[in-house]
């Protein structure tokens, strides 16, 4: 059996819909009931975060463009963004935590959770010095006992304890404060628990503490409006913060504006009075250069030199560029073997000098490599007409190469006189007097000073208009409040999420249960999945007895359901096979009931009048004798290695007409005994004693013992059991038949619950069942027996996990 085999349910089938919704419909009430405690627990130690909003509006006018059309150079989008991010800079926010009097920090702790205590009415605590900046953001504890203050911190690897009165100056090496409160026996009581501390702050140090909480962020680009957020576990502080954002923007903003456009009039002035003097010197040198060389203008020849010098280098340029593509050319047709990438040739030369000749000669060439591919689809290389059309190849490429190296030829000789006019042109331009290059850089000099002067001078003009008519108008649109309406965690999002996760998680388990389900419950789920030449024949009833191991129960019990199932079972086989001799049982692995069945068929077939005798034949696990209180001494294993004889092995009338022979010692070699000629001896031997010979196989799912006694027997019988066996077992049946070991086979599905209906009618009010004590992952897994009441617990157990536990 493939035990690694993998059963995916992919369509619906309500039945097992209906069966995972019976056993796992409490999975989905647990996981509700942990998320919804989580959700709780959640809440109840996760603290509130409360929110304050503040609106500004940016509004700056502009009269300068009302009266001269004359746009301010501080309006526009990017000046607006410019004002949202000075918002969020810690510059801005250092500045407004300063004057909001948060020198020192009070903390409460409780049981889980840590609150600041911002605005305490509780005490008041005045920094007089500090002496050592690492005292900063340290724990100072503070409590109340014996009518003095005691504060308890660590530094510097030292525990340092201070007490003094209330209203006293406490001096430290490290700080000097006076602690102070308004109602002193208020606060007596408040701090006689150890549960409160303070933490001395600065204005960096709150920054980084308190800014990551702070959101700036445009409401609207058209009004200039921007929205200041700021969040905290106290709703004061984020009231008080925004606030204090908001009015620190507006000052700052004001005051860096003026001094701004005062610094850019005085660097414009500056850069003004040094370019009016550097213009007045350019002039007075040209004005002396045209004078003392007697020339005007001596750019005129200059010109006419540069433009023909580049017209030049162009032309080079062409030529060059030809000459590459009619070396790619050449290249490709040295490469006499393959002339692969000559068609890419063909668009690079177009529009060159050379394409009429050239182009005709490639594309010819082209035509004749295309024919010779063709050709040699149904002839060979050797081929005269191959031949013929290499010929042609090799003539064409040869007068394409001399047209290449005739063009080549032209092209150098073209370039060399280019170059030569180059050299002319240079010689022209050396012979220049040095007096028209001197006159170019007077000249050049003097434009660049006229033109950032002109330059300077406009835009001092505009900024100075700009700022006189730009006046900023920021106002606050809306105030912050005190909110004290929690914004996280929102208690019924929580408490919604959490359920629904867990309840979405409850059914993705369940759909796992569904598409992973692999039991046989009942004679239709047994039926689909049994190939065509598998028959069953039956299906026991579940029967609940306080026994260990199986027992014969219908000589017992013979109107019970069970003994009436098993005369139809023995019915089922006389129309299967009506001279029968051999019946073997087998199943995939222990714990199938396949002992059980062995015993019960033996006994309802021997109740019929026949004599019968049952054979334990699972030498590795034997349990028959247990069956019937017989102790498992001198059986097969003995009989067939000639250490005992039949009539030594065989126990007489352990039930009416039939008798028992036991697996006996358990061998190091089972499989060897059962393939041996002895045993078809004494299996022949025994057919001719006894009307039917009933053997209990070792199960196959594991080990292979049994298969060939399956092929060899009358009536082979495979065992499954509902609610135990998987759909899984059902390939190894399969590979029998896939592999020609069986023709045909019967199937019994034991374990029937009382609810369970076949097709044959089967409507039991009872069954059985047993506790091994091993599963039905390895068929000879050890057992222990226990004591009556631990059987029981077991039994209970293992009945709730079958029924329940998938």
């Amino acid at each position: 059996m493939k035990k690694d085999t993998f059963i995916l349910n992919k369509t619906f089938d309500s039945a097992i819909f209906r069966t995972i919704l019976r056993r796992f419909w409490w999975i989905t009430a647990i996981f509700v009931a942990i998320m919804f405690a989580l959700a709780f627990f959640y809440l109840r130690y996760t603290k509130p975060i409360y929110q304050s909003d503040l609106v500004i509006q940016l509004a700056t006018e502009d009269n300068a463009k009302a009266v001269l059309d004359v746009d301010g150079f501080g309006a526009g989008n990017n000046e607006f963004y410019k004002q949202i991010e000075l918002m969020r800079s810690q510059l801005l926010f250092e500045e407004a935590v300063k004057g909001m009097g948060m020198e020192v920090s009070i903390f409460t702790r409780g049981e889980f959770l840590t609150t600041e205590n911002y605005n305490s009415n509780l005490f008041d605590i005045k920094i007089l010095a500090i002496k050592d900046s690492s005292i900063v953001d340290k724990e100072i504890n503070i409590h109340y006992e014996q009518n003095l203050l005691h504060l308890n911190y660590v530094h510097a690897g030292k525990n340092i304890k201070v007490s003094g009165r209330i209203g006293q100056l406490f001096k430290t090496r490290e700080f000097d404060a006076i602690i102070s409160a308004s109602n002193v026996n208020a606060l007596k009581n408040t701090l006689s628990s150890k549960n409160h501390y303070f933490i001395f702050n600065t204005p960096y140090s709150l920054t980084e503490r308190l800014l990551p909480r702070l959101k700036v962020e445009a409401l609207d680009g058209q009004a200039q409006t921007v929205r200041v957020t700021f969040t905290s576990n106290n709703p004061y502080l984020c009231k008080d913060i925004a606030l204090a954002v908001g009015n620190t923007f507006i000052g700052f903003n004001n005051l860096n504006s003026k001094k701004g456009s005062d610094n850019v009039l005085k660097f414009i002035e500056n850069q003004l009075d040094s370019l009016s003097k550097e213009l007045k010197r350019s002039q007075d040198s040209i004005f002396l250069f045209q004078e003392k060389q007697n020339v005007t203008d001596p750019n005129i020849l200059n010109d006419q030199l540069t433009k023909d010098y580049e017209e030049i280098e162009e032309s080079i340029e062409i030529v060059d560029d030809e000459i590459n593509i009619l070396n790619k050319v050449d290249k490709k047709l040295s490469q006499v073997s393959s002339y692969d990438g000559l068609y890419r040739i063909l668009p690079e030369i177009m529009g060159k000098s050379y394409q009429d000749p050239l182009s005709g000669h490639i594309e010819e060439l082209i035509e004749l490599i295309d024919q010779k591919e063709k050709l040699l689809i149904k002839l060979t290389p050797e081929n005269n007409e191959i031949q013929r059309v290499n010929r042609k190849i090799e003539n064409q490429a040869d007068l394409i190469g001399r047209s290449v190296s005739f063009i080549l030829k032209r092209l150098h000789d073209q370039k060399i006189q280019l170059h030569g006019e180059l050299g002319e042109i240079e010689g022209e331009f050396k012979s220049l007097p040095e007096k028209q290059i001197e006159y170019n850089r007077l000249n050049n000099l003097q434009s660049l000073n006229a033109k950032y002067f002109q330059l300077l001078t406009e835009k001092k003009l505009l900024y100075a208009i700009s700022e006189a008519g730009l006046s900023s108008n920021n106002r606050i649109l809306s105030k912050p409040v005190v909110n004290k309406t929690p914004i996280s965690p929102h208690r019924k999002l929580i408490y919604g999420s959490f359920v629904m996760f867990g309840f979405v998680l409850s059914l993705a388990i369940m759909l796992f249960k569904y598409v992973s389900y692999d039991e046989i419950n009942n004679v239709h789920d047994l039926e689909s999945s049994l190939p065509k030449e598998a028959i069953i024949i039956g299906g026991v009833p579940f029967v609940d007895h306080n026994k260990e191991f199986s027992q014969l129960l219908v000589d017992q019990e013979p109107k019970s359901n069970l003994a009436e199932t098993m005369r139809k079972v023995r019915t089922n086989l006389a129309y299967i096979q009506p001279n029968y001799k051999t019946i073997v049982i087998t199943s995939s692995v222990s714990g199938e009931g396949k002992t059980f069945i062995a015993l019960n068929l033996a006994g309802i077939i021997a109740m019929s009048g026949k004599k019968s005798i049952l054979i334990d034949l699972d030498l590795r696990k034997p349990k028959a004798h247990l069956g019937f209180g017989l102790e498992n001494g001198a059986g097969m294993s003995s009989l067939i290695v000639n250490q005992s004889t039949l009539e030594e092995c065989i126990h007489k009338e352990v039930s009416t007409n039939l008798d028992l022979i036991t697996a006996g010692p358990i061998p190091p070699n089972p499989s060897e005994l059962l393939l041996s000629e002895r045993f078809k001896a004494i299996l022949e031997e025994l057919k001719g004693k006894y009307d039917v010979v009933i053997i209990d196989s070792p199960p196959i799912g594991l080990v292979s013992d049994g298969v060939k006694l399956l092929t060899e027997a009358d009536i082979p019988i495979y065992i499954f059991k509902s609610k135990f066996s998987r759909r899984r077992f059902v390939f190894r049946i399969k590979e029998l038949f896939e592999m020609k070991q069986l023709k045909s086979l019967n199937v019994i599905l034991n374990g029937i619950e009382a609810t369970a209906k076949s097709r044959y009618g089967y409507g039991y009010g009872y069954g059985y069942g047993y506790g091994y004590g091993y599963g039905y992952g390895n068929p000879y897994e050890e057992t222990s027996v226990e004591e009556p009441k631990k059987n029981l617990l077991k039994r209970i157990w293992q009945r709730i996990f079958r029924r329940y536990g998938g």
